[in-house]
């Protein structure tokens, strides 16, 4: 009992962790450089570029941390194996799937491509935080509004930072 419970927060840690990952440094990115360049090209080869990234970056350091944890318990065998591979797996299509949220006003060319991006990003995040809720017993309004201000705060700062060298770097173009 008590290790399908270890194994269920584990998994619903994990895909909480990967996607809203995958959705705030997304999000981040395009902020920035969208601040920086007013470009919707540059914006979404950016968050495409740092989805990429963080994906596998995720997907293998899981893989490495759930291989050490393992060794470290002396736990091994086929099956620890495959569900260190599963893990890692789930890691980076969770991260992935986050990431594609602020992308798509991007990719599909919406008018105001930044305004939708956060839209987009701040219901996922929302619902995230419900679906976390479901197994913490937390306020589900609470536990969604927490991940909104983490995304917001690193939404604002990449943004800052992106409009700050638009004042000092030569336009594009």
């Amino acid at each position: 009992m008590v290790s399908k419970r270890i194994r269920v927060a584990d998994q619903i840690s994990n895909e909480l962790f990967g996607a809203t990952d995958g959705t705030i440094s997304t999000l981040a990115v395009v902020a920035g450089v969208w601040a920086a360049t007013s470009n919707p090209f540059f914006a979404l080869v950016g968050g495409i570029s740092a989805m990429t990234a963080e994906a596998l970056s995720m997907g293998f350091s899981s893989y490495i941390a759930a291989g050490t944890r393992e060794t470290i318990l002396k736990t091994n065998g086929k099956k620890k194996r495959e569900e260190v591979i599963k893990n890692a797996l789930l890691f980076w299509g969770v991260t992935m799937g986050g990431g594609f949220v602020p992308l798509v006003p991007f990719a599909l060319k919406f008018p105001s491509p930044l305004m939708f991006s956060l839209l987009f990003s701040v219901v996922f995040l929302f619902l995230m935080g419900v679906h976390s809720a479901k197994y913490t017993k937390q306020n589900p309004s609470v536990a969604g509004l927490k991940i909104i201000v983490v995304g917001l705060i690193a939404t604002l700062v990449t943004y800052a930072v992106g409009y700050a060298f638009s004042l000092i770097a030569p336009p594009f173009g």
